[in-house]
């Protein structure tokens, strides 16, 4: 029935609608099925804000044949952000056993509050928060094992920040960046390898070094050739090798070797006459980006990053700054010791002499002392007098004071340079430090996995695994390639501890099998927002080099055997509001297809704040999923479709939605 010529129509009116008077949506009941995946493979997640037994219950009357357990709290639960641990042993036992009963598998997610496996916090890595996150990981693996019926325990990554236009991976057709000009301005972190703490520098910023002679400038300085022939010590001067004051030769290799720091310590700086000064030379970060490709070249058992060539720079330069230090104080430490010397042979011959001289006789020899830095207002004072030992006794007294300044500032300065050195030793990258933390993480945790399927074997239907998802893109573990890493390490650590007690071939089947990871195509679609997009490139263009980008990714982590869990939701590239599958931009339909074939059947639909309750059933009608109790052929979009009017209105209503026998429409006009 058509109110007026703009064509206005309800979804419960009886007129005939054509197929192009349909009402636009994504769910078409005319496409091809997008998958044979059913409610057992495609699951959903329980309500965050509900009771989790409860969850199921409501979940498994809504058809769902796979339900997966989330955590908002950490630490001790409570209404509002429940924990695993906020669930008895009772509960638990009921929660498994209406999974049971109902045929319906069940996965776990950690506290949805977790980021990070490593322990990474605003100061560094620190091992209590690193032991935090495992404590909350253990609580999610011994729910995991006595409340579902076994499979994942997901965790998000989130380990530490670093810049996406400097990985090596964002190297290819399709390349990223965190922010504009990141590739500019993007901050470069090191961690000390001992305490966990980090320094961070900006790649726009610039730095100032001493000015060092080389062989080719020196050679102007002294008038002699130097650079070809070979020094006193027999090595052979080069170009770009520093010189000392004797022309010899001070291999730049040797800024970073502490058995040559005495050697570098001789470097002749380039006076500046005219001003009166040492030059000094500007630096940015393509000089230490150049400096370590060479170091590189040289040394491809030792690379170096641009920033740890940096602060390994600066950390020689604090070496030298403390050794000069020392060297100055020490010269005056010599002075002084030969004057304390001279005063200690003056005062014994002056004790003897007023020993053996008169009282009356003394006067003669007696010395006026005035107040010290008063310059010529000294002469307006009447001065004391003293006897010389008393002069002599002052004066080694302040010779010693003075010595012991120098002594403990020379020694100051040398604990500052050994100090240094032995931090230099330290410096490493945050992905080499915090990779190592974060295998530890996953190591331990898919150990108590493995302990705990061991336990419970005989009520878990499938092994239990710890699974880090992918999540933030501006975090270490949003990328495909740096989930296969944390996978893959994570893995080598828990080989490394099994082997001597399982075998090195029985711990890497155990590995495999309670480490792998959890993808997300909603989270991988937030790298669309960092794609640099190609001159000309229009949107479709732009979509279709994405989605493509996306699914090889997917292929790469199913090569290297690390896939294990899937999470659908949509979104348009910017933000994680886990839309409804099919009503945002993300490769949702050529995630599952590839998958699929691949034999993967772990999926779960993840509702967000709007479409908690209708997720899972819009998502079964938008794939296509077969309705296994209808006959051969049937599909659920047929049967969700037909009921809710997304495509055209039915020809009667029952049930709750069918009024009473004297209700009628204004018309007057009686329904059937």
């Amino acid at each position: 029935m058509m109110f007026n010529s703009g064509g206005y129509y309800h979804a419960l009116d009886r007129g005939r609608v054509t197929k192009e008077e349909l009402i636009e949506d994504p769910i078409r009941v005319d496409e091809k099925p997008i998958t044979n995946l059913g409610p057992q493979e495609l699951g959903t997640g329980a309500s965050i804000m509900q009771h989790q037994l409860q969850s199921l219950n409501a979940k498994i009357r809504e058809g769902a044949g796979k339900v997966e357990f989330v955590f908002s709290g950490a630490g001790k639960g409570s209404q509002q952000a429940f924990t695993p641990e906020s669930f008895d042993s009772k509960e638990r036992m009921d929660m498994r056993d209406l999974a049971d009963i109902n045929e319906v598998k069940t996965t776990t997610h950690a506290s949805v509050n977790l980021e990070g496996l490593g322990g990474m916090t605003q100061e560094g890595f620190n091992p209590q928060a690193r032991y935090h996150t495992f404590k909350e990981l253990k609580k999610a693996i011994d729910f995991a094992a006595e409340a579902t019926t076994g499979g994942a325990i997901v965790v998000h990554t989130g380990e530490w920040q670093r810049p996406i236009s400097e990985q090596k991976w964002n190297n290819g057709e399709v390349k990223f960046s965190g922010f504009e000009e990141e590739s500019k301005k993007a901050p470069m972190m090191i961690v000390d390898d001992r305490t966990g703490n980090i320094q961070g520098i900006r790649k726009d910023q610039d730095f100032f070094e001493p000015k060092f002679h080389t062989a080719e400038t020196y050679e102007k300085v002294v008038g002699k050739k130097l650079v070809g022939t070979t020094d006193d010590n027999g090595n052979k001067i080069e170009t770009n090798d520093w010189v000392d004051v004797k022309g010899n030769a001070i291999k730049q290799d040797w800024e970073f070797d502490i058995n040559h720091s005495e050697d570098v310590f001789e470097r002749v700086p380039v006076w500046n006459s005219e001003g009166t000064k040492f030059e000094t030379e500007k630096r940015n970060f393509s000089h230490f980006e150049n400096k370590a490709n060479e170091w590189n070249k040289r040394h491809p058992d030792q690379s170096l990053t641009p920033e740890e060539m940096f602060f390994k720079t600066q950390i020689m330069n604090k070496v030298l700054q403390a050794k000069g230090s020392s060297l100055y104080h020490a010269q005056r430490y010599e002075s002084h010791k030969f004057s304390l010397s001279k005063l200690r042979e003056a005062l014994n011959f002056y004790e003897s002499l007023e020993e053996g001289m008169p009282e009356k006789n003394k006067w003669q020899i007696m010395q006026k002392r005035y107040p010290s830095y008063m310059g010529a207002a000294a002469q307006l004072i009447t001065p004391d007098e003293e006897l010389p030992s008393e002069l002599l006794k002052r004066s080694i007294k302040e010779e010693k004071d003075q010595m012991k300044y120098v002594h403990e500032a020379s020694a100051s300065a040398d604990v500052q340079a050994s100090q240094a050195q032995e931090d230099m030793k330290h410096v490493t990258t945050i992905s080499k430090y915090g990779l190592k933390e974060s295998a530890k993480t996953l190591a331990e945790a898919g150990l108590h996995a493995m302990h705990k399927y061991d336990q419970h074997r005989d009520t878990l239907k499938d092994p239990l695994y710890v699974a880090p998802e992918n999540w933030r893109a501006a975090m270490y573990g949003g990328h495909p390639e740096e989930i296969r890493t944390l996978v893959e390490e994570g893995r080598k650590e828990m080989i490394k501890r099994l082997t001597p007690s399982k075998g090195k071939d029985e711990a890497e089947k155990l590995a495999q099998q309670h480490i792998k990871s959890t993808i997300d195509i909603g989270h991988l679609n937030l790298w669309r927002q960092h794609m640099e997009r190609k001159e000309g490139e229009n949107d479709k263009e732009f979509d279709n080099r994405f989605n493509k980008w996306a699914m090889s990714e997917i292929k790469k982590l199913h090569k290297a055997g690390v896939l294990g869990h899937f999470h659908i939701a949509d979104n348009f590239g910017y933000d994680d509001e886990h839309l409804t599958p099919g009503r945002g931009n993300a490769p949702i339909k050529e995630f599952v297809q590839m998958l699929e074939k691949e034999g993967y059947k772990d999926f779960v639909v993840e509702g967000g704040s709007f479409n908690f309750q209708t997720a899972l059933a819009d998502s079964l009608s938008y794939f296509g999923s077969p309705v296994y109790s209808l006959p051969t052929g049937q599909r659920f979009n047929q049967v969700h479709q037909a009921h809710f009017g997304y495509q055209a209105p039915p020809n009667y209503i029952v049930g709750a939605y069918s009024p009473t026998n004297e209700w009628s429409l204004w018309s007057q006009v009686p329904l059937e």
